[in-house]
Order: C-alpha cells, then structure tokens, then sequence
C-alpha cells in the first residue's frame, strides 16, 4: 500500500498543451527524498478506474487542482474519505481558500504554500499519528470539532537550487507525448512575478522573483532531454526574461553544452529587447507566449498591467524579426470595457500580427485584488456550484451579457484569424522576416540553403 497518492484533477476544458504537471511532480519528488513510497496520477491521461484503483491501495490521497476545478477533487476527495482514506487538499486555490474545502466536509486536511517542504514532516506526523509533530506544520489547515484552524503559510522558498527535480519518473511521460506530438516538457526556472495585474492570484508564489541557478535549470533540461527526447521544452515561469543579464547566461550554457532543444516561453512586451531575442533564438527558442490581456491603453490601466500598446506592438515586431514565433493572450470582458476598447485590441493585433492568439473572459478570481474590488458584482451562488473557466465567468459586467461576451471572443478570434491569412498580412510579415536576414547575412545564406536542399514535391 502507498503511503500517499497525490492527483490532479482533470479540468472539464483542456485549453493549454498537454504536457506533464509539475505542481505533484516535485511533490513527489520530496517525498521520495524523505523515505515514503508515493504515487502519482494526473486525471487528464489516466484513466478514472486507474484513478480508483490508486486511491484503494493508499493511505493517504491527496489532490491539487486549478480554481475551475475545485468541484471535481471535491468529488474525489468525498469518495476517498468514503474508503476510509485521509484526504488533503493543496496548490494555489488551497492557498487562497482554505475555508472552502475544509467547509465541504471531503478533506481533513488543508495544505497551504509551497509545499516542497512541508508534506514530508506532514506525511510523516500523520502516518505516526504524532500529534505534537503535526502542529508545528506550517501552513496547515484542519477542523477542530466545529472550529477551524488555519495556520500561517510557510515561508516561500530562497534556495530553488536546494529543490529536488520533479519526479518525472512516476508519471508516464509517454502518455504525454502520445497526446502532444510535440513532445512538449515543462520547466520552472523561476518563482514569483513583481507586477501588479489585478486579475492574478499571487498566494503561492509570492510577488517577489526567486530564481534557479544557470547549472541547476541546464542539469535538469539535459536530464530531461536525455531520458525522454522532448520535442520542445516551455518554460512555464510568469515572467522568463525579467533578468535579462541571467537570459544571457541561460542561452551560454545551452550552446555550451550543445544542448540541442527546441524551446519556449512566457514572458512581458516590456521585458524584451531584440539582442537577447537573437541570443534566445541562436540558444533554441522558437516561441514566445506573451500576456498582452488588451490594446485599449484605459483597459490596461484598468488592469494595472504597467504596459503600453506602442511596448507591445514592437515587441511583436522584434520578436518576428528575431525568428521567433509569437502567440498572445487576451482578455475580454474586463471592468469598464466597452466595444470601443474592443475595437482598440483588434487594431493593436493588426498592427503587431501575433501568430495566434488565445482569448479568456474576465474572471475575478479569489485572492486577487479584482476578486475584492468587484465582489458585489460576482455571482457567488454561481459559485458555490462550480467554479468557472477562460470560457465564462460568474462576475456581472456592466456593459455585457455572458452570452454577449461569449460571441465577442469567437468573433474577435475568428476575424484575426482570417485577416492574419490574408495575402496582404502576409506580404508584410514576408519583407519583415527578410529585413532580418537583410541585416544578418550569414542567417539570411542558411536559410535559402535549407530552402533549396529541401526534397520537392512530385510533379
């Protein structure tokens, strides 16, 4: 019987690229480390019987989910205590909400923070039934006869190098693959994101910016591409290149070690400069994901996202010239948003050309300031039911139904698309991308040679 099983729960919409979750990974890893036989399951690519069978030979289930999802490890949670399992809930939502799952009566245990250092000595106090050792877990969350007890968080974690590896191992990463034929791994290089959007839970991670040292990331991708041959590697950090000195350092030791992977990430408009984009590009880097949310400057003050239209469409344009593929993330529906900010973003997206674009609905989420500015407007009766996804929201806008809202993200999509396709769009991208090679001569040389090597079609 395992000591533990750690789960993620499967989310009703699948909207990012399947690729193996980390969150349970380095859990797992920890609790490796500390001497305890530990299960993994990821809901999205195993099976729910699998998911069963795994919860009938543990002693302790444990689940983590994204706020959308919290209904669905409710529900596994109440089946695994039906077992007679001890059930703990953590992960961002866990951090931000104790009360709602200790108040569902499916967990007897809340984990808040990072928890790579507290579930060893939780796991452990909990299996010895050492009740002395339990409380001096931080972070933890339980019920007390009718009381509830919330402990102060842990301190977030200094010293990420000290962090074991995920442990990859104890998922089956072919799963993945099998569904993603990218082969797309995930990598954190970084912790915490100094800005301050109003519409981001900041709980777990913090508002600072921890980082892992240059050998550390570059140890872990060599393992990672010499055990399971990624296709790409996407460094899920908030914001990858806020140190741009440490960028520089990162693409250095990837050459160095002639380490060849394909890779992306995510980052802001403003923390982008065209030399670290080409040294992005020679080290790897294929993709970019940005958060852009809008091209209406009222709406991006709205959102204090510290972030001007005219930073965000050179950004596109110095990152197409870099060779580097871009996609964006919108927001619609955000507080005060009219058609006309609207209209602004469409104009904004012509101007930058982003290879594609992904567009949510305003979401306040709890923990975010937007979740206490606008909490008279939220529906929580919606809420206390399911919560909600990028697809709606439970917040009342004052210009704009949710069927309205609805219509104007698969609009806004489908018009760029089809823009971005026409003959003229891509007449203009063709001289930017040769302007490029214009500039760099020994690029411009590798890719006519690539071009003509390359097998023709039969006639």
């Amino acid at each position: 019987m395992a000591d533990i099983l750690l789960t993620y729960v499967k989310p009703h919409v699948q909207e990012d690229p399947l690729a193996m979750v980390l969150g349970i990974s380095y859990l797992g890893a920890a609790l490796r480390e500390a001497g305890f036989d530990v299960e993994l399951i990821d809901e999205r690519v195993y099976s729910e019987q699998e998911l069963r069978d795994a919860i009938e030979r543990s002693r302790i289930c444990g689940f983590s989910a994204l706020t959308p999802n919290v209904r669905r490890a409710i529900r596994w949670a109440r089946y695994a205590k039906e077992r007679g399992k001890i059930t703990v809930m953590g992960g961002p939502h866990a951090s931000v909400d104790p009360e709602l799952f200790l108040d569902s009566g499916a967990f007897d245990y809340v984990l808040q923070g990072e928890g790579e250092t507290t579930i060893g000595p939780f796991v452990r106090a909990v299996l010895e039934g050492d009740e002395a050792a339990l409380a001096e877990v931080e972070g933890i969350a339980f019920r007390r006869g009718s009381e509830r007890v919330v402990r102060k968080a842990p301190a977030l974690i200094k010293d990420l190098d000290a962090v074991a590896f995920p442990a990859r191992e104890l998922l089956d990463m072919e799963r993945y693959f099998r569904a993603n034929k990218e082969r797309l791994a995930y990598v954190f290089t970084t912790r915490g994101c100094p800005y301050r959007c109003t519409f981001c839970q900041k709980e777990l991670t913090g508002r600072g910016y921890r980082v892992r040292g240059i050998a550390n990331i570059v140890d872990e991708m060599e393992e990672l591409v010499g055990r399971y041959r990624p296709g790409s590697i996407l460094f899920i950090d908030e914001i990858f290149t806020l140190r741009k000195k440490r960028i520089y350092e990162l693409c250095d030791e990837i050459r160095r070690r002639k380490l060849n992977v394909r890779w992306v990430c995510n980052t802001r408009a403003d923390c982008v400069d065209f030399p670290m984009l080409r040294a992005m590009y020679e080290a790897g880097c294929r993709r970019i994901y940005y958060g852009w949310e809008s091209g209406s400057r009222r709406v991006l003050e709205v959102l204090q996202k510290d972030l001007s239209p005219e930073t965000i469409v050179e950004a596109a344009h110095m990152t197409r010239r870099a060779g580097i593929w871009a996609k964006v993330f919108l927001i619609v529906g955000s507080p005060t948003e009219t058609l006309a900010d609207i209209r602004e973003t469409e104009r904004l997206l012509r101007l930058a050309q982003p290879d594609l674009i992904r567009v949510s609905i305003f979401n306040p989420l709890v923990g975010t300031p937007s979740w206490e500015q606008l909490r008279a407007y939220i529906d929580t009766e919606d809420l206390s039911e399911n919560y909600v996804s990028s697809n709606r929201s439970a917040y009342a806008h004052d210009h704009f139904s949710q069927d309205e809202l609805e219509r104007i993200k698969r609009e806004l999509i489908e018009r760029y698309e089809r823009w971005y396709h026409g003959p003229l769009p891509k007449l203009k991208r063709s001289f930017e991308r040769l302007r490029y090679y214009l500039e760099n001569p020994s690029e411009g040389r590798s890719r006519l040679a690539r071009a003509l090597s390359a097998p023709r079609a039969a006639l």
